[in-house]
């Protein structure tokens, strides 16, 4: 049964099977985009507060944008929601984008000062002062119009979206996903300047810098005293025949927490086979999206996993160091915001597992990854 859920080939991602619509969707959201350069401003009223003043910004499709109010806010996907949360700006958002599992994300993340995504954003609808909006994925512009608004801020658009948005006269700015950290940083940014937040993304960039490079560093102590500089061969699977590669996100991350990545020569994402995996031969494998793009029970695929002639014979089978993310615990791994400090907690924990001073499970889910989270920070502060 296992041979027949993987392909006998590799293909890049452009050449996916056109009748896999769900698939084919949801990976276009979350597909990467290089983003342009940081934003520009020019502000005048109270720093601190939204609405101050007109404030003018350059997004990341190079439009200038004049912004004279962000008393009522539409967010059309979760990048946005999730930092003007995190900026004190929930009570300005009327209206959201819906996604599968966009709000699962548990409100804590190591090293950052709590903010109240997503509950806010769950009670807001829950209490009708929130419009839900539904799928971020190219959102119409009648549907961003159907509620009275300041600002939209806009992950997912195009141009005919935007000639629309244009002529009903909306203000709004566009954010592409982020492709990089440098990149998360560069959204946190324009976004706190939109909404006359600068000084609390500035805050919120610090406080990710500073988490992202107590993991790291607790990383490459571990390669270059306990390796003496061999690192692990890490395949990280978006399903259980897609990988990341090169030029992605999360192989960027492989690439800062000292860990070799198992499909480097894979440009951003590829479909691969089992032959291709074993061919690898990675140490470590972890799958962020079993449960949504294959339909299947995480630690029921794992075990079925060790006894597969082919998957079977690879380091991370015989070791089984073969990890999985389910429920909650996706959404770190899956959006491009300040949560994503506990992506590079979870995969340090399942590179790095025995070095651990602590227990894992090989599935981390809304029930433990949380205290997992803690614990690991515990024990890079120690």
């Amino acid at each position: 049964m296992i041979n027949n859920i993987f392909s006998w080939i590799i293909y890049p991602i452009g050449e996916m099977a056109m009748n896999n619509k769900t698939i084919i969707a949801v990976l276009a959201v979350a597909a990467i985009v290089v983003v342009a350069g940081a934003a520009i401003i020019v502000t005048t009223g109270d720093d601190n507060k939204s609405g101050g003043g007109p404030v003018t910004v350059v997004d990341t499709l190079g439009r200038e944008v004049t912004i004279t109010s962000t008393d009522r806010i539409i967010s059309s996907g979760v990048v946005p929601t999730a930092i003007l949360c995190g900026l004190g700006l929930s009570s300005n958002i009327v209206g959201v984008s819906i996604d599968t599992g966009i709000y699962d994300e548990d409100p804590y993340v190591i090293g950052l000062t709590d903010d109240d995504f997503p509950k806010a954003i769950t009670d807001g609808i829950s209490s009708g002062r929130i419009a839900a909006l539904g799928p971020m994925y190219l959102m119409p512009a009648e549907t961003l119009a159907s509620v009275p608004s300041d600002l939209v801020i806009c992950q997912s658009t195009n141009e005919e979206i935007r000639i629309a948005l244009d002529a009903l006269g909306i203000t709004y700015i566009v954010i592409q996903t982020p492709g990089s950290m440098k990149e998360v940083y560069d959204t946190i940014e324009l976004v706190g300047k939109a909404v006359d937040r600068e000084q609390p993304a500035e805050k919120m960039i610090s406080e990710m810098k500073s988490a992202i490079k107590k993991i790291t560093d607790w990383c490459e102590s571990i390669v270059t005293d306990e390796m003496k500089g061999e690192k692990y061969r890490v395949a990280l699977m978006i399903s259980a025949t897609y990988a990341n590669g090169r030029n992605s996100a999360p192989g960027n991350i492989l690439t800062d927490l000292c860990a070799d990545n198992a499909f480097e020569s894979v440009d951003r994402t590829a479909l691969v086979s089992t032959e291709s995996i074993a061919s690898v031969n990675p140490d470590i494998i972890i799958y962020t999206g079993l449960e949504i793009y294959d339909l299947v029970v995480p630690a029921e695929f794992i075990e079925s996993l060790y006894a597969d002639p082919i998957i079977g014979n690879t380091g991370a089978a015989k070791n089984e160091l073969i990890f999985a993310l389910s429920g909650g615990a996706r959404s770190p791994t899956a959006f491009y915001e300040q949560g994503i400090v506990g992506a590079y907690a979870i995969y340090a924990m399942f590179i790095y597992k025995d070095h651990l001073t602590f227990d894992i499970t090989n599935v981390f889910d809304s029930s433990n990854y949380v205290e997992y989270s803690k614990l690991f920070w515990e024990q890079i502060n120690a």
